[in-house]
């Protein structure tokens, strides 16, 4: 650390945000409380060591990248720029940055290696305990550091940390916002999702030997992978922290910019699942970057299918649908005279398999609906698994539960388009979620027998997200969604959505007040929870939280919380 007080220079302008989803209203926001949310300046024995890899990028794009290191409030960093054989126009620009601030370093190469060498190069000569990674044309937030050292302080065993991204375009205005869950391992292996930005702490980037360039395009996909497995210390910043140009070299502008990327990605994820010895197949979806995981059945285990149909529903029909197997039990309740957790539970007790599978009878499964639920239900350390449930005018039904959606719990991206990627995979890829409907579920008998069953405090909803609570939190259990696993309704979309019971809604908050009260960890606190749809948070709800309208519990916001999301 320089004992010498440099100024923060002056950051990067970047325009209003677009108004699409109610993303301008939420930087105005942003960028007026910032200030209060991260007033770390400087951080006892912590440096971070900025490291950018530079090769001839147009001089101005350059100077911003560094002028937004430069603009940081957090003071205690060092930047370096590894240049890799760059035109000697570049090189002047960088020798005259070192002369204006003594925290800048640069390491020059005669001969071009590519990213991953330039970057271990900028690596090697840091000083920092922690590495920032930048790359040449995009730029830090002016509070990035702040924040980085804020959860430093909170968080001091922490190896990884990263935070959401946006993009700008040619006129500076922001744009594609890319709102992050916390850590989830199964959207990992099927994107790079993590992306920008990225802090590692060096020793762990050194025990890893760094970057391996027969990755180069995906260098960062494989380092991350890497390094889940030597930590689980990670940590997510909920806030846009760094800014991608875009431009038509930039993968912020598609993957026709670096065709070999996404097959680099692949490479990665296969190497992966080699050195863990998983059975999972890679499989391909029409969008590029994002891929699946289907994971085949070494042993098709005893399966028992409960499903509760209509009384005048014919039964031959029903099991017609479902028979996949012709070894799976199926088991089907006609009778509507007792809440849906009580007729599901009978089920549960009758059934002979190892494996109950849950299901409306109304749902008509595609053909290899059930093996892809048993695929992952079978893994270890895994709760609940449910699939792409659609209705047949193709709109979306569910990719699982989501936590705060509608005071309760919610279908996000209910009735979108199913075959759409959904933000951040939603409905394309695997992903972890933090409840599952009892729609499509399956599970463990004994993980079901040792939770004791559906609570029949409840009458049609909240049952399911009762359980998958129960199970997450005292056997640390994960809930999966497996999007190759579809069953459609044989309807369209009702115009009207179902309201919860006031009875199931105070349950619910009753028993997982502390819980509800938190943002969901596979959503995300800047969006809205007002509806399904995928919009931003609104300055309403954020006055309401700003308020404790979701952070305290009794009998009175109970009752205001079910008639604003329900009347």
């Amino acid at each position: 650390m320089t004992d010498i007080y440099y100024p923060p220079v002056a950051p990067v302008h970047l325009g209003e945000g677009e108004l699409s989803g109610g993303y301008r209203a939420w930087c105005l926001e942003r960028e007026k409380h910032a200030p209060s949310h991260y007033p770390v300046r400087h951080h006892k024995h912590l440096l971070f060591s900025v490291v950018v890899p530079v090769h001839n990028p147009p001089d101005q794009w350059l100077q911003e990248c560094i002028n937004s290191v430069r603009s940081q409030f957090f003071a205690d960093w060092e930047l370096i720029l590894a240049d890799d054989a760059s035109a000697p126009a570049t090189i002047a620009l960088l020798h005259k940055n070192q002369a204006l601030d003594e925290r800048i370093k640069i390491s020059l190469a005669s001969q071009q290696s590519g990213i991953s060498t330039a970057t271990n190069r900028a690596a090697s000569i840091a000083a920092g305990e922690f590495l920032v990674f930048l790359d040449h044309d995009d730029l830090l937030n002016p509070y990035a550091l702040s924040a980085f050292a804020q959860r430093l302080q909170k968080k001091t065993a922490t190896d990884i940390i990263y935070a959401d991204e946006d993009r700008f375009n040619a006129d500076y205005q922001r744009i594609h916002p890319g709102f992050k869950p916390d850590f989830s391992l199964e959207k990992l292996l099927c994107t790079n999702y993590i992306h920008h930005p990225v802090v590692m702490r060096r020793s762990l980037f050194n025990r890893l030997d760094g970057l391996r360039s027969h990755y180069d395009g995906s260098q960062d996909y494989d380092l991350l992978l890497r390094a889940t497995e030597q930590t689980s210390q990670i940590q997510h910043i909920p806030d846009v922290l760094y800014h991608m140009r875009l431009h038509s070299n930039s993968l912020a502008a598609g993957a026709a910019a670096k065709p070999d990327a996404h097959g680099k990605g692949i490479a990665a994820v296969q190497d992966y699942l080699q050195r863990h010895k998983s059975p999972a197949i890679i499989k391909v979806t029409p969008f590029e970057g994002y891929h699946n995981l289907s994971y085949p059945l070494v042993q098709r285990p005893k399966t028992s299918i409960l499903l509760l149909a209509e009384a005048e529903t014919s039964q031959g029909d029903i099991e017609a649908l479902w028979q996949q197997h012709k070894n799976d039990e199926i088991l089907i309740c006609h009778n509507s005279h007792h809440s849906i957790p009580e007729r599901l539970n009978t089920l549960a007790i009758k059934a002979r398999g190892d494996i109950l599978i849950f299901a409306d009878g109304q749902l008509q499964p595609e053909p290899e609906c059930i093996t892809e639920l048993l695929g992952h239900c079978v893994r270890e350390h895994t709760g609940l698994v449910t699939g792409k449930l659609r209705y047949s005018d193709n709109k979306l039904y569910s990719c699982g539960l989501t936590l705060g959606l509608r005071g309760c719990a919610g279908r996000w991206h209910y009735a979108c388009h199913a075959n759409d990627l959904g933000y951040g995979g939603w409905m394309g890829i695997n992903h972890e979620v933090t409840a599952v409907p009892w729609q499509l579920m399956a599970v463990k008998k004994d993980l079901f027998m040792q939770a004791g069953l559906f609570d029949c405090g409840y009458i049609t909803q909240g049952f399911d997200v009762h359980l998958a609570l129960q199970l997450a939190n005292h056997k640390a259990l994960t809930h999966l969604v497996s999007p190759l696993a579809q069953a459609k309704f044989p309807f369209p979309c009702p115009h009207q959505h179902a309201a919860w019971l006031e009875q199931d809604f105070k349950r619910l908050w009753l028993f997982w007040k502390n819980i509800l009260n938190q943002p969901d960890p596979f959503y995300h606190p800047n969006l809205t929870i007002y509806d399904e749809s995928i919009s931003f948070i609104s300055p309403y709800e954020l006055k309401c939280k700003s308020l404790g309208f979701f952070e305290t519990y009794d009998n009175l916001s109970s009752q205001l919380l079910w008639q604003c999301f329900n009347y």
